[in-house]
């Protein structure tokens, strides 16, 4: 299992991409310096639960979606993620694909 600094270094990176920030913009957001953005990025440094509430509101993500490697992500919070970002609309029609693609599968099983 990898180490959980690195886990969150490469989920920060992700969602710091995904959100085109730079490192000093995320720094700025977060109220850390620039120097420790780069530092918890590298996977050099552990950080404090206050700083790491501070990320994860930066990134705007729930703290969970940085504490997991991507594959070992909960389905749960996969499909929020798909989820997240979309309009009403899009929610809508993408949880009703998922329903019916569920009710499918049931009658094949």
């Amino acid at each position: 299992m990898k180490d959980i600094k690195y886990i969150i270094a490469d989920n920060m990176k992700l969602y710091r991409k995904k959100q085109k920030l730079t490192q000093m913009k995320l720094a700025e957001l977060a109220d850390l310096s620039v120097d420790s953005i780069k530092r918890i990025q590298g996977g050099q440094r552990s950080m404090s639960l206050e700083n790491f509430l501070r990320l994860s509101d930066a990134l705007q993500v729930p703290l969970s979606f940085l504490l997991y490697e991507q594959a070992e992500m909960p389905e749960l919070e996969q499909v929020s993620n798909i989820l997240k970002d979309r309009s009403p609309k899009q929610k809508k029609f993408l949880l009703h694909m998922l329903q019916e693609m569920a009710e499918e599968m049931d009658k094949l099983l």
